[in-house]
């Protein structure tokens, strides 16, 4: 709206004030659309059929509620499916990244009788459980580096496996609708 030009409520205040019919203000409008047209000059809609649309979308009787909602389930089920499968990848990361750093605690001589080293260490000692002994080397600490080096790696080998498969198997069923709609 031009700038030089009073605004719609502004003109229907000053009738108001100066004591005009409000309503000879209203009629004399120009309307461009049916948005604009007051509500008594809109006519229902009517069809073919001799029904009326209240907006409201009918739903295909033919149609088995399971059937229109299978997509938005599919759906549903693969965002589900991929954050699981990211929590899984994020937990296999924590777990490699507990065990590298019982790795860098013992390499650098760190003191064991801290709390917070000796709980990093115990527990990354009781991840990497499976594979002790796996290697030995000269030194222990090298031997210490390379098992639990090679637990951090299956590990996340491991969660990105499982991951891959819980977002493969979440997503069949969007992949079977693509197949099909194809």
């Amino acid at each position: 709206m031009p700038r030089d030009q009073p605004n719609r409520c502004g003109q229907l205040f000053a009738a108001l004030q100066t004591g005009e019919d409000a309503q000879d203000m209203t009629d004399t409008r120009e309307t461009t659309d049916m948005r604009q047209t007051p509500p008594a000059e809109v006519e229902p809609q009517t069809y073919p059929d001799g029904g009326r649309r209240r907006g409201r979308r009918r739903r295909d009787p033919t149609i088995a509620r399971s059937e229109q909602t299978d997509g938005t389930r599919a759906a549903a089920v693969a965002t589900v499916a991929d954050t699981l499968a990211r929590l899984v990848r994020l937990a296999a990361g924590i777990v490699a990244a507990i065990i590298v750093a019982g790795i860098l605690l013992v390499v650098l001589s760190a003191n064991p009788t801290n709390d917070i080293v000796s709980a990093i260490h115990d527990v990354a000692r009781a991840l990497a459980g499976p594979f002790d002994g796996m290697f030995t080397l000269n030194s222990a600490d090298a031997t210490i580096a390379v098992n639990w080096g090679i637990a951090a790696v299956v590990y996340l080998i491991l969660g990105a496996l499982v991951a891959w498969l819980i977002a493969l198997i979440g997503t069949a069923r969007l992949r079977q609708r693509r197949a099909v709609t194809t």
